[in-house]
């Protein structure tokens, strides 16, 4: 027998559904390290510094002046999932600007859409697509932030 839920019951539900899945996103341990990586590690406990993984190419020095075309490639690869990972973290942002706490979001919102419209996908220069990856996690993480600490609160 099919059990026909009310169409309240079903909005309520899907609405905890979504809130979950974007609660861990904002906690995502591989977007926490895409942009220590990008940004640098945080310090740890008592201003230790915190442990760093070995990171992707793009994100260590070149050994020669000039990059490698593997390096370009995954260069570009890096800047295209953080820009979806920041196209996420807008419209989260966006949703709970508007939901008690009333995380102060707006400007973080502007600065990360201006950060993705730079360019929208990667130009296969080298010191260009770098600075727009660092321009895309420095809006990422100007945003996560107060959404961060709106849910250790335990207000959402």
């Amino acid at each position: 027998m099919n059990a026909v839920l009310a169409p309240a019951t079903f909005a309520t539900g899907a609405r905890d559904i979504i809130n979950s899945l974007e609660t861990r996103f904002l906690h995502d341990e591989d977007l926490a390290n895409d942009l220590d990586e990008v940004l640098g590690a945080p310090s740890g406990p008592v201003n230790m510094p915190a442990v760093r993984r070995r990171g992707p190419l793009v994100f260590r020095r070149l050994r020669s002046p000039e990059p490698t075309r593997g390096e370009v490639a995954e260069l570009g690869r890096a800047v295209t999932r953080l820009e979806r990972m920041l196209d996420r973290l807008i419209t989260i942002a966006k949703r709970r600007e508007w939901m008690p706490p009333y995380p102060n979001v707006a400007e973080a919102i502007v600065r990360a859409e201006a950060a993705r419209e730079q360019h929208r996908t990667p130009v296969g220069d080298y010191t260009t697509d770098r600075a727009h990856l660092r321009h895309l996690a420095m809006a990422a993480a100007d945003l996560l932030a107060p959404l961060v600490v709106i849910n250790e609160e335990g207000e959402r």
